[in-house]
């Protein structure tokens, strides 16, 4: 099962405490009592997959902040959360923010030292730490009537530090499930992208390069391999003069009439002997005399 720790942060008053126990023990109390730190665990499933999320409630006062710097920036993923009702809350998450923006740089520059020691052999490790991930909850959406903070005004302020961003009620438990399902999401996102970039460039691309003799190529089954061995092999025919051979006289060679050899086309032997008895008709009539001649000579 996947670990998530996610770190819950904001200035005081502004529901932190409340939110967590809703997600935890599904329960609100209206009650405000100041938090140093308190640590809970959960399993939550998200997409079919379960995950077993550390949660970290931290302390808002500003008396408490160094212990917050030093020990909850190695979190994965922040729950950064004001006060719709209090327009101080959001400005107080700048100092958070820019705690923040300073572990993901540091993260940054660890995992590219720990490549640099590694070489080319950590290749198939996962090296050092995704950016962790920011989400932004305008709490207390329910008490509409005080609002002070817009939501347009909050989905801003998310956008331009590059954070997602909710409306949540710890009292009405509005967004609460959706707000750390929509955490783990980023969270898991964000290590496969993390761990993609680390594996070598060749190994990118031999995944989806395609051999093209092998696409031509394909080999052959057993069957198809029997076909192949059980068909004859047509071999090129070699000139009879180059084998030393005399050379072949066609058959219609052999019977063309001898009158028709030079034409181009010669006349079959039937369409000739009509040619000839066409041409014994329109032969001149004998002489009536010849004829008789040869008849006194027979006498």
């Amino acid at each position: 099962m996947d670990k998530i720790s996610i770190t819950i942060c904001g200035d005081g008053g502004c529901g932190k405490s409340s939110i967590t126990l809703r997600l935890v023990r599904s329960q609100w109390t209206h009650e405000y009592d100041p938090t140093i730190e308190d640590s809970y665990s959960v399993t939550r499933m998200v997409d079919g997959i379960p995950y077993f999320l550390s949660l970290t409630d931290t302390a808002g006062q500003e008396e408490y902040r160094g212990l917050w710097a030093s020990s909850n920036l190695k979190s994965d993923a922040f729950l950064l959360v004001y006060d719709i009702t209090n327009a101080s809350s959001l400005e107080a998450l700048n100092y958070f923010m820019e705690m923040i923006d300073i572990e993901a740089e540091q993260r940054l520059e660890d995992n590219q030292r720990l490549m640099r020691e590694l070489g080319p052999g950590a290749g198939g490790v996962d090296v050092g730490m995704p950016p962790p991930v920011k989400i932004i909850a305008g709490n207390k959406c329910d008490l509409k009537d005080a609002r002070v903070i817009p939501a347009r005004q909050g989905l801003d302020y998310a956008r331009g530090h590059g954070c997602g961003f909710m409306e949540t009620s710890a009292r009405e438990m509005v967004n609460i499930e959706e707000t750390f399902a929509l955490i783990v999401r980023r969270v898991v996102e964000a290590r496969r992208l993390h761990y993609q970039r680390q594996k070598p460039h060749q190994d990118r691309h031999d995944s989806n390069q395609i051999d093209i003799s092998t696409s031509r190529t394909p080999a052959l089954t057993t069957a198809e391999k029997e076909t192949s061995e059980a068909m004859p092999v047509d071999r090129p025919r070699q000139s009879r003069c180059r084998l030393g051979l005399p050379k072949r006289v066609s058959k219609k060679k052999l019977n063309a009439d001898p009158e028709t050899e030079g034409e181009e086309h010669p006349v079959k032997e039937k369409e000739m002997k009509s040619v000839r008895n066409h041409n014994s008709h329109q032969r001149e009539p004998e002489d009536k005399n010849d004829s008789w001649w040869k008849r006194l000579r027979c006498l």
